[in-house]
């Protein structure tokens, strides 16, 4: 794991089977304790809302909550982004917010807050 290297990461959506893995991976990363309405926006964010995973180990997460208002387009709120320490600096955390652009692009979303 140097700088430099290319890395095998991949990002998977977060759902009822794998919310267990966000809850762990929260826990580990921030000093808060989140409650369940957190996880149901981000669950309700679909597509933005992402597990990352370093060779087959989840290692970090981005979670989004929609913000819609009337008259105007849905707004993405980033919520929590995190990487596990031994996993910093490899450009997982650069690597999921480009994904996330990417899927605001292709919602129309008016806002990426």
């Amino acid at each position: 794991m140097g700088a430099g290297r290319e890395v095998a990461i991949s990002l998977d959506g977060v759902r009822d089977k794998n919310v267990m893995q966000l809850k762990k991976l929260n826990t580990a990363l921030f000093p808060v304790r989140y409650n369940d309405k957190y996880y149901a926006d981000a669950l309700a964010s679909g597509e933005f809302t992402k597990l990352a995973y370093y060779i087959d180990t989840c290692v970090g997460s981005i979670a989004c909550r929609l913000q819609k208002k009337e008259g105007v387009a849905i707004r993405v709120c980033i919520m929590t982004l995190g990487v596990l320490a031994p996993y910093r600096g490899l450009g997982i955390a650069k690597h999921t917010g480009n994904l996330l652009a990417c899927s605001d692009k292709q919602r129309r979303c008016h806002q990426l807050l």
